[in-house]
């Protein structure tokens, strides 16, 4: 069975607002939903720390900012057997995983979003703004979106929702015409 990939992923929350950022992806995979948190894998040996500072500089322009919190255990997502298919027709190292296995982090941006810049390569983004995290467990591709739940709730970025009372319905009435 093929390895999950070690990887890390940033959360760059603005928690006085209640706000993360997004980041719409360049190329066109995944069209439909461009939006992910910055992330990357783990070079050997590398501590997830490490890696974390280093893809926010590949991928963001930028690693000036404080780790807030970081999830105890990484979370795993699989692909779908439609986007482990493409992988491998496009030749992609990602091929030879059957998954992520990644490290989660709460980050700061100690400057400004101005510091932010995309002209790079690999350009990984071109774009982003600020969204709720619920929106941006909303806005990722579906294989994505339970271990996005899981790692802002882990974060503490979005509590369960309040269960709604139940109204008991009476006897349905049938409407009569007149």
């Amino acid at each position: 069975m093929k390895p999950f990939r070690p990887n890390v992923c940033a959360v760059i929350a603005d928690e006085e607002r209640g706000r993360v950022l997004v980041f719409r992806r360049a190329g066109r995979q995944f069209a439909a939903r461009p939006w992910q948190f910055p992330q990357g894998g783990l070079r050997k040996g590398e501590a997830p720390e490490a890696g974390l500072l280093r893809e926010l500089e590949e991928e963001i322009g930028t690693a000036n900012v404080e780790i807030v919190r970081r999830l105890d255990r990484p979370i795993r997502y699989v692909y779908p057997p439609a986007v482990a298919r493409q992988l491998e027709r496009d030749g992609s190292k990602m091929a030879r995983y059957r998954g992520q296995e990644q490290h989660w982090f709460l980050v700061r941006l100690l400057g400004s979003t101005s510091e932010i810049h995309f002209d790079h390569e690999p350009r990984e983004f071109r774009g982003f703004r600020w969204v709720t995290a619920r929106q941006a467990a909303a806005l990722v591709v579906p294989f994505k979106h339970e271990a996005y739940v899981k790692a802002l709730r882990g974060l503490g970025l979005i509590r369960p929702r309040a269960a709604s009372p139940r109204v008991k319905a009476g006897p349905r009435r049938k409407a009569v015409r007149r």
